[in-house]
């Protein structure tokens, strides 16, 4: 493969110009009507000149377009606005200065095993989200955006039935998916309560359940699921949060984990990446299957199958060890 170095800079560059672009709301303000540089300069309180070399470069990404002086938003970034069906803006803004930090400084975690952001701003990246509302909003919304597409084709693949509890559920989408199936009768999302406070919407046989996975779980349910939550832990913590499930489900209780598998194969480049990003940010990891299986071993639990839900997670269904 050949790789262009320039190609490497515009992408990097691409990316934070998005943020900023996003940052600024530039695609809300052009919903309204189109825009000369001095009214957008105006309305996101810019320095005109600065903005233009910004848009320049957005222009020539296709970003945005500009006729007569005016600029105007293309189809891009009409799903950078908030109001679009299928936003992207929570996703790019997420990734804020100090996620961007964090990659900066990969070196260290490459060094140490341990994650560049709790070196860079002295603590984990969930107990900085506790103190930022606005960055958690913002965590979560992306988390929704990720997961809207797969939380359909989890509803739809597996057989639900009973009660089901989504551990660290975040607002609820995944287990309004299910709910909405007609298959369960009660559904519980269990997550910190700042997150589950911001779960406005849940269907009328869910309920919430505040609390940390890392405490002992109050939970009876038929079904747990776990999606995306152990990559983000280290084995240590990874181990006590199965436990703790494990600990709380009956005789007859499933689980089911939903996360990525590492087989180091050609497709599975962008969960390379994203392995390097859990690293630096939350000293979490990718798992290949014989990691899961000596994690899940030491919880307690057995492994009943594991299929593919896409190319990037596996569905690993799991019950007590009897």
């Amino acid at each position: 493969m050949t790789i262009s170095i320039f190609s490497l800079l515009q992408s990097i560059m691409l990316a934070r110009a998005l943020f900023v672009a996003a940052d600024l709301d530039i695609a809300e303000h052009l919903s309204h009507k189109a825009m000369t540089l001095d009214e957008i300069a105006i309305i996101t309180h810019s320095e005109p000149n600065a903005l233009k070399r910004l848009l320049h470069f957005l222009e020539l990404n296709e970003i945005v377009k500009q006729q007569a002086g005016r600029y105007y938003l293309t189809d891009f970034s009409q799903a950078m606005r908030d109001s679009h069906p299928q936003t992207i803006r929570p996703f790019l803004l997420h990734d804020d200065e100090t996620r961007w930090n964090s990659f900066g400084n990969m070196g260290y975690s490459i060094a140490t095993g341990k994650a560049s952001f709790d070196m860079l701003y002295g603590q984990d990246y969930f107990a900085h989200l506790k103190q930022k509302p606005e960055l958690s909003r913002r965590f979560n919304d992306a988390m929704t955006i990720i997961s809207s597409t797969e939380d359909a084709l989890i509803a739809k693949t597996l057989r639900f039935k009973g009660t089901v509890a989504d551990i660290g559920g975040g607002t609820g989408q995944l287990i309004n998916k299910i709910a909405e199936t007609g298959l369960i009768s009660k559904g519980i999302l269990a997550d910190l309560p700042e997150v589950v406070d911001q779960a406005d919407n849940l269907n009328a046989i869910c309920c919430k359940q505040p609390g940390s996975f890392f405490d002992v779980l109050s939970v009876q349910a038929d079904i747990f699921i776990l999606k995306r939550i152990l990559h983000d832990w280290d084995d240590t913590q990874a181990l006590k949060i199965l436990q703790n499930v494990c600990n709380t489900m009956l005789a007859n209780s499933k689980l089911y984990i939903i996360d990525g598998i590492l087989d180091y194969s050609e497709d599975k480049k962008l969960l390379a990446a994203i392995d390097l990003a859990l690293l630096t940010i939350f000293q979490g990891q990718e798992r290949t299957k014989a990691e899961f299986e000596m994690l899940i071993k030491a919880a307690g639990l057995e492994i009943i199958s594991i299929q593919p839900l896409n190319n990037l997670v596996c569905i690993i269904e799991c019950q007590k060890s009897v």
